[in-house]
């Protein structure tokens, strides 16, 4: 039988929950719960339950905030799929709830010194930074039309990936679960994929078979492809679809990224379509940006080219000597290189790297080098050499996207031993994020600016720009 408490909601936590307890107890254990919002009161079904912690969804709201809407993806709700378990909130109190948690995973795992730094920083509230909307959600929050407001947010997705049910249907799988779930719409994928009609059409069904991984990817440059990955094939070998449903060859796609206000233009990468790619259509061209700058820049940034700002100039940056780790398909790398002419990247992921040099194969003085992270890689690779190890120096900047996990004390140490006048860092996790500024703290570096971007709008991820210098 369901278990069910009414509980009184309190703050947000890290994960897309609230901190609840329950109403007839202010004082009792700790409940996570889901689909809910500080201030409320809710009745919600207990969905895990043990020694170390309850979770639960909230069903029924009894005592309603007044930043509660209409949630834009009905399905990711209560008992529903993950990857949409803020939709139920406004936009702006979706990047409130954001800040909090950034700031208390700040406060609780960085501790009183990186909340201090983080607290004098230009444009810090409290003990952290606003989270920032995308330009495109922004101009759609302040549209005229309420029905363009509504939808803020939404159709901004060029990556979905689905499973396939056990009766054949497009799904996802439940939050914290290994049921698939069907769905029937994907309201935060681009327009381009939501017309495939992957999750209606009988012209895909005959195409699914159960446990099948459906990937649809909508690039900047060409139509959208659909692929699929059968767990029964033992060649694990996948189809490529175009957006009519046929088999194609085309196992690239290409992607354009305006970096006009580095003075760059137009860049154009070659990636694997299953490859990684940011997934918001926006997120390249801001990333870019505000990375690069942050990297380059003679004044500390991490807030982007801002109106009146001169491009980068080539004449000032040449000569910069960049080691970029977890470069990825080089989304950053070939903006770096094209600016300083010498850049030395590293990237776990092979076929990543051979994506980078397929996009980087004028550029011979980039040095794309596939393999682990490690503090010996970092030492190797963060000396740059001229003419003779002994006439040259170590990497001026260093900038790092790591994974999820974060970079860790062992590999911001090495990097540290190099000695760069900048750190430039991107974290999709806060709590990452807040082990790594403590650990380059006590490595002596700073940081002197940071920016964080809502690029997940109705989810509970952001991602996070820190730029850090010698202390």
């Amino acid at each position: 039988m369901p278990e069910y408490l009414t509980l009184a909601v309190g703050a947000p936590a890290h994960g897309g929950h609230c901190v609840a307890r329950p109403v007839d107890d202010p004082s009792g254990r700790v409940v996570f719960v889901r689909h809910a919002l500080p201030g409320e009161t809710v009745r919600a079904v207990m969905t895990e339950k043990n020694a170390k912690l309850w979770r639960a969804d909230a069903v029924e709201i009894l005592t309603p905030s007044p930043d509660r809407v209409r949630p834009v993806w009905e399905e990711a709700g209560p008992g529903g799929v993950g990857g949409g378990e803020l939709s139920h909130v406004a936009l702006p109190a979706q990047r409130t709830w954001k800040r909090w948690v950034l700031a208390d995973c700040l406060r609780r795992i960085g501790g009183g010194e990186v909340v201090e730094a983080v607290a004098a920083l230009p444009g810090a509230t409290g003990s952290a930074v606003p989270i920032e909307p995308m330009p495109g959600d922004a101009a759609a929050e302040a549209d005229p039309d309420p029905r363009v407001r509504a939808r803020a947010g939404t159709g901004t997705r060029t990556r979905v990936s689905l499973t396939v049910t056990d009766g054949g249907e497009a799904g996802m799988h439940g939050f914290r679960s290994g049921t698939v779930l069907p769905v029937r719409g994907l309201p935060l994928a681009v327009r381009s994929i939501q017309d495939l009609g992957l999750t209606e059409r009988a012209l895909w069904r005959k195409h699914f078979r159960p446990g099948m991984r459906v990937n649809a990817v909508a690039p900047s440059e060409g139509d959208p492809l659909v692929l699929l990955e059968d767990p029964d094939d033992p060649s694990r070998t996948t189809t490529v679809l175009t957006g009519s449903g046929r088999s194609t060859g085309r196992r690239r796609v290409g992607e354009v990224v305006n970096a006009s206000g580095l003075g760059l233009g137009l860049l154009r990468y070659s990636v694997h379509a299953d490859g990684f790619w940011q997934a918001h259509r926006q997120a390249p061209a801001v990333l870019v940006d505000r990375v690069v700058r942050a990297a380059l820049a003679e004044e500390p940034t991490a807030s982007g080219t801002r109106p009146g700002d001169a491009p980068l100039d080539p004449a000032r940056t040449g000569g910069i000597r960049v080691l970029e780790l977890y470069s990825g398909a080089g989304l950053f790398t070939l903006p770096l290189v094209a600016l300083t002419g010498a850049v030395h990247s590293l990237e776990g992921d092979t076929r990543a790297v051979g994506d980078a040099r397929r996009t980087l194969h004028d550029y011979a003085d980039a040095e794309l080098a596939a393999g682990r992270v490690t503090p010996e890689a970092v030492s190797r690779l963060g000396h740059f050499t001229a003419g003779d190890a002994a006439t040259g120096r170590n990497a001026d900047v260093v900038v790092l996207d790591p994974p999820r996990r974060g970079a860790g004390r062992g590999i911001i140490q090495a990097v540290a031993a190099l000695t760069p006048r900048r750190v430039v860092m991107v974290a999709c996790d806060p709590a990452a994020l807040a082990r790594d500024l403590g650990a380059f703290l006590k490595a002596g570096y700073r940081p002197v600016a940071m920016s964080a971007l809502d690029m997940f709008p109705h989810t509970h991820h952001f991602e996070t720009i820190a730029v850090l210098e010698r202390s």
